[in-house]
Parts: C-alpha cells; structure tokens; sequence
C-alpha cells in the first residue's frame, strides 16, 4: 500500500476528537478515468466543499494501491451532506445526535466509474480493510458493524454502493485479514457483517 497525503480544507472539527467517531462510511468516486490523487486535488479545492478522509486507488495487489489521506481522522470530512438519523451506538434508539454523520464517521472514496459493472479489485478492498482495522484501533467508539454506505444514511438521492460492490470480501478481510476468503466468503461470516453485506448492497 502506498500512501500519500494531498490536504483538504474541507473539514470541521469534531467536539470530541476520536471519541466522536461511531461509523465509516463508504463511496465509489463515479470517475471515468479518475485515478485517487485526481480525486484528492479536487478536494484540496475550498470551492469544491467535499472531502473524504481517504481516497483508495483501484489495483489487484494490495501493496500496488494508492491511498491518499485527504483529512485526518480526528477532523469531520465533509463528506455525507444532509442525513438520516443511523443507530450509531446500536441502542435501538435513533436520537438526534446521529443525524450529524460528517461528525461521528469517517469516509472513504473508493475510485470507481460507480456503473454498476466497474469491479473492484482485491487489492483495493484489501487496502479498505486494513485503513477500517487502523481507525479501529484508534477510535474508542468505532464499531465495525458500523461500515455502511452513503446510500444507507443520505437523503439526496446519492447512490453508493451498487450490487457489484465485495462487501462480503470487504468484512472478511476486515475480520480475517491473513486469510484467503472462502468460496461462499457471505455464509463464512459472522450475523453481524452478514446484516451489513445486505445493508450495503442491498441483497
């Protein structure tokens, strides 16, 4: 994994540091030609008014994919616009607080046309995984059956992820990440990430 840092002042900051961090959230970057340092110099734009705190290039080896940080964790990337309330602390109870999903999340841009038919390749949901496992053991309330997609929690019609999204290969390797994914990698999953499987991809 190669990584590199291109800044955005697109951010604001979170009350509680790292402790205000309950979820991630995922996008595909609809870019035909992108590559993840194309993306990131849009979001060094203060007009552009977008950011994530990651953005991951598309390769098949993990140690060839490009992740650059764009904001760091402990800031709120403007990255998910007006939303729904999500249980972030998985009381069973949606309160107003978690309406505020640029303060309590992190996000990730994954460089992707976001077709329906654009696959993503391993090393990139490796290098997904291993950025989730890392923020996981810096943020207290980071739960992992807390990565969901945009799609799940906006309001303006954003549509992230589409079908052809891993994410059953995102959570195995999040869980797992030394192990080769089984053939049927869904039912090898623990009920948690099975829901978030479902959530995110909407099968």
């Amino acid at each position: 994994m190669i990584e590199k840092r291109i800044s955005s002042p697109n951010w604001s900051p979170r009350p509680r540091g790292l402790a205000d961090v309950w979820g991630v959230i995922l996008h595909h970057t609809v870019t035909r030609d992108g590559s993840a340092e194309a993306v990131a110099r849009m979001f060094r734009s203060p007009s552009f008014a977008v950011a994530a705190h990651v953005v991951i290039d598309d390769a098949e080896r993990e140690k060839d994919v490009v992740v650059v940080h764009c904001v760091p964790p402990e800031k709120a990337a403007w990255q998910a616009g007006k939303c729904r309330r999500y249980d972030w602390d998985r009381d069973g109870t949606l309160e107003d607080w978690e309406q505020y999903v640029n303060r309590h999340t992190l996000g990730i841009e994954l460089v992707n046309k976001g077709d329906g038919r654009d696959s993503f390749r391993d090393g990139q949901i490796k290098a997904c995984a291993r950025i989730i496992r890392r923020w996981d053991r810096i943020c207290p309330n980071l739960k992992l059956r807390n990565v969901t997609d945009h799609q799940t929690v906006n309001l303006n019609g954003k549509i992230d992820m589409r079908p052809n999204f891993p994410a059953a290969k995102l959570f195995w390797w999040i869980v797992h990440p030394r192990t080769p994914p089984p053939r049927n990698v869904y039912a090898a999953l623990p009920r948690w990430a099975q829901r978030q499987v479902v959530e995110i991809t909407g099968r």
